[in-house]
């Protein structure tokens, strides 16, 4: 027979159980919680640090890749589609953006069609404008009638170097700004030979 003492000896036994249930399951979502907020805090400072390093890291989840995929690179996500690849087995991105921009003056004497163009008679000279990274090849040709520049050969080269390395963090001593037994900290740049280049590097949260 079923004694009250019995019932009431399993019950602790069962309020033992579930509260160390509860313990556990509060620290790892304690844990989960830290880890997260440590590493929106990380993404968070990466991308305010973007703009005068010109390369960042997001550590993301599978969610927020796709959230990246769908508003903030559409183009890349019709790639992949195209592809056949799908954002679930996205293990990184890597994406390089480039901007260039030459307003150096550069003159071609043409003076040679001016005798064909005032008697009309057909003739063209070729150009070319060559600059340390770009080269642009062409033709001026007059036909008798119209005059046209036309522009037949592009040729662009450049070399990007990105470095990860690691620095002292700047603090304040008496006032006095140093770096020396700062924290180590992460940080890189970016060596472009023309134009500018910018680096984000997008890792699966494992």
């Amino acid at each position: 027979m079923i004694t009250l003492s019995l019932i009431w000896k399993n019950i602790k036994y069962i309020a033992v159980i579930a509260l160390v249930i509860a313990v556990v399951w509060f620290y790892k979502d304690y844990q989960f919680q830290k880890l997260e907020n440590s590493r929106q805090t990380e993404n968070a400072s990466q991308l305010r640090k973007s703009d005068s390093l010109r390369f960042t890291t997001q550590i993301l989840t599978a969610n927020e890749i796709k959230d990246y995929l769908q508003y903030q690179n559409s183009d890349l996500k019709k790639k992949l589609d195209n592809a056949g690849i799908k954002v679930s087995r996205i293990e990184s991105i890597v994406s390089n953006s480039y901007k260039y921009r030459d307003t150096s003056k550069r003159e071609t004497d043409v003076s040679g069609l001016v005798a064909a163009i005032k008697n009309s008679i057909p003739k063209e000279q070729t150009w070319s404008d060559t600059t340390k990274c770009l080269t642009v090849d062409g033709i001026v040709s007059f036909d008798g009638q119209k005059l046209k520049v036309v522009v037949n050969d592009r040729e662009f080269k450049n070399k990007s170097d990105a470095v990860a390395y690691w620095e002292r963090r700047q603090w304040k001593f008496l006032g006095i700004k140093t770096r020396l037994f700062g924290k180590k900290e992460f940080t890189s740049i970016n060596f472009d030979e023309c134009g500018e280049s910018r680096v984000m590097k997008i890792e699966k949260k494992k």
